[in-house]
């Protein structure tokens, strides 16, 4: 403990998260769809289009979102001065209206309490882990991993740019993945995209 060795684990925790999780105590967000109701295809990661999305939490209420597409790895990282539903939706809109997006996963955050205005603007199934059940979104935890590596927790925000964040999500995007046969995840989104039928193509830059 004097050497804090915990902040050379993955997630930089100094306890380890129960598997089962805690009961919740309020329902926060309405209108919920739970994971359950997702399509099998999206859990054996078959087709494309199909995303998850967490909020990073650090110093002063600051926050990093991090989207990540559950097949390619792809990975989107955005600051978020404050943890608010405002911020937090107008992030996934910019984010991924130029994308592919067909289905999109999240915690149970009051920061996602407007969903349905995400599924409504980027015309995508917004679906929802159960409560306190975070490896429901195992590749967005693991993702988030990776980003604590360069911004452990603790760190503040109040330096780090959106740049800083792009930089970040360059490096992961170009980071060969042994579950992608050891292509970068922007190698596999530019083939995958190419693949796509025209009017989807055209649909996507208009």
């Amino acid at each position: 403990k004097r050497e804090r060795l915990c902040n050379y684990l993955r997630q930089g925790k100094k306890r380890r998260t129960r598997k089962y999780g805690r009961k919740t105590k309020h329902e926060i967000i309405s209108n919920r769809v739970f994971i359950d109701k997702r399509p099998k295809e999206v859990d054996e990661r078959i087709t494309i289009g199909h995303w998850e999305g967490d909020a990073i939490i650090y110093k002063y209420k600051m926050a990093i979102q991090s989207i990540v597409e559950r097949k390619l790895k792809y990975t989107i990282l955005n600051k978020l001065m404050r943890k608010t539903a405002d911020l937090s939706t107008a992030a996934f809109i910019n984010s991924l209206q130029d994308h592919f997006v067909k289905s999109l996963t999240l915690d149970n955050g009051s920061e996602n309490k407007e969903h349905e205005k995400i599924s409504q603007e980027l015309k995508a199934d917004v679906f929802f882990c159960h409560p306190y059940h975070s490896w429901e979104k195992g590749t967005n935890e693991n993702t988030n991993g990776l980003v604590r590596r360069y911004l452990p927790r603790g760190t503040s925000l109040e330096n780090v740019t959106q740049d800083d964040l792009d930089d970040i999500a360059y490096e992961l995007n170009n980071r060969p993945r042994k579950s992608l046969q050891y292509n970068t995840p922007i190698e596999m989104l530019e083939l995958e995209y190419s693949r796509l039928p025209l009017q989807v193509k055209v649909a996507l830059h208009s």
